[in-house]
Parts: C-alpha cells; structure tokens; sequence
C-alpha cells in the first residue's frame, strides 16, 4: 500500500461519517448503528480516561448516542468534521455525567497527582483524534504499535510474542509509524515539516 493512500482514506472515513450523521438526522436507524460500531469503543476509551470508571464510560456511550439520534438534525457538515461533532457532544455527556456524581471529569493519567494538573481539554481531544488514526492501519500494524508504545515491547519481544521475524516487526513499526504520520498530517495534528 503506498503510504500517501491511507491519508486519503482518513478524509474518505470523514466522509463516510458525516455521511452517516446526515442520514442519521433524517431518521436512518441503520446509520445510527453504522455510527455506533465506529465510535462504541474511542467514545468508552474516552470516558474511562475522563471519569475513571467504566460503568459511567458505558453510560457515557449510551447517551452520546441518544444525543446523536436526537440531535442529528442539526449537524453541518461544512462547520466541521462528524467526530468533532459526536466528541463535543462527549463532552457535554462527560460534563454532566461528572457533575451528577459530584467529581471532575480527570484523564487516567492525571490520577496519580489527582488535583495537581486542570483538565486539559485540548489534550484530549488530540488523543481521541491519534487514537483514532491509529485505528485506521492494518491490524498488524496497529498490533506491533501498541505492543511498542502502549505494552513497551522491545522489538525483540515483539518478535517472540508474535512468532514473526524480526525484520517483519521492524518493517512494520517503520511503516506504521510513517503511514501515522501522514494520517495525522492530512487530520492536521502534526505539521508537513515536523519530524
């Protein structure tokens, strides 16, 4: 696959999803579903990292996607991408879901210095954004990423643990790490010139 293909298809996924909130808007309960497989899981992962529990992260999906039914309507496209919308909405839900149990919505990773940092709001959203480009690869590069940099696997132990040659997994990181990069270029994340 050339590298400069999967970038393109991050617009075709754009696309595709603001395709699918329109048609949600019009009363398409098949779309609605299309539209929950495609954000059921960014839309938990986001609520666990944000409210540090994973029955409100459940909840915190069900009700994005009542809101997104009841609200489709009002989506337009030409203000902005169909995840932007559906992840204000998040949000919102995130928000109210936090203040009904009393607390601030906190990322994971803020936990340990509970209070010390504000909630950067900012920070999250380009987490959601990269988590998602991150999906969009192959599954084997997506598996040999996230054995890197989630699991922190040596190569080596990459190698092992998936029964591949070591120059397959070295191939795979590189070529990931490069089709990630034009990804995040084309959703303007990361800057043409910056390495």
């Amino acid at each position: 696959m050339v590298l400069g293909t999967r970038a393109k298809a991050g617009s075709g996924q754009q696309e595709d999803e603001a395709r699918l909130l329109l048609e949600v808007g019009r009363g398409d309960v098949d779309a609605l579903r299309k539209l929950y497989r495609a954000f059921e899981k960014p839309l938990y992962n986001l609520g666990v990292r944000w409210l540090s529990d994973a029955a409100l992260a459940e909840e915190l999906v069900q009700e994005v996607t009542l809101r997104v039914w009841r609200r489709a309507s009002v989506y337009d496209p030409a203000r902005g991408a169909a995840s932007s919308w559906i992840f204000g909405i998040a949000r919102n839900v995130a928000s109210d879901l936090a203040r009904a149990r009393g607390r601030a919505p906190v990322p994971s990773a803020d936990l340990a210095q509970q209070g010390s940092e504000p909630w950067n709001e900012e920070a999250a959203w380009r987490q959601w954004e990269i988590a998602k480009a991150v999906q969009s690869l192959p599954p084997e590069r997506q598996q040999v990423l996230r054995l890197a940099y989630v699991h922190r696997f040596t190569q080596v132990e990459i190698a092992r643990a998936l029964g591949i040659p070591l120059g397959t997994v070295k191939t795979r990181i590189y070529q990931g790490l490069r089709q990630l990069r034009d990804i995040l270029i084309e959703m303007e994340i990361v800057e043409e010139g910056r390495r």
